[in-house]
């Protein structure tokens, strides 16, 4: 199932949403998006240019459609998403 801009949207309302009420963010998001895979890591790890970034999050595309897993910019090939922390 590919990523569209209405789902990265819902994602980011919800990444402020979560942060507010201080709740982990990938358990909180794999809870509102069961279909969408969701990886949390530091903005440290991450050494490529994120597809959105936000005031406290970065958000990178992931394609699990071959054999091994890659980052994408290409919302149509993506399936899942990184969440990279900045705090």
């Amino acid at each position: 199932m590919a990523l569209n801009e209405s789902q990265i949207a819902a994602i980011e309302t919800s990444i402020t949403a979560l942060r507010t009420n201080g709740e982990p963010l990938a358990p909180g998001l794999r809870s509102l998006f069961p279909d969408i895979v969701f990886v949390r890591c530091d903005a440290e790890d991450m050494d490529t240019a994120p597809y959105r970034s936000g005031t406290h999050y970065q958000l990178y595309l992931l394609d699990r459609s071959e054999l091994c897993i890659r980052l994408t910019d290409q919302l149509e090939s993506a399936d899942g998403v990184i969440i990279a922390e900045l705090d």
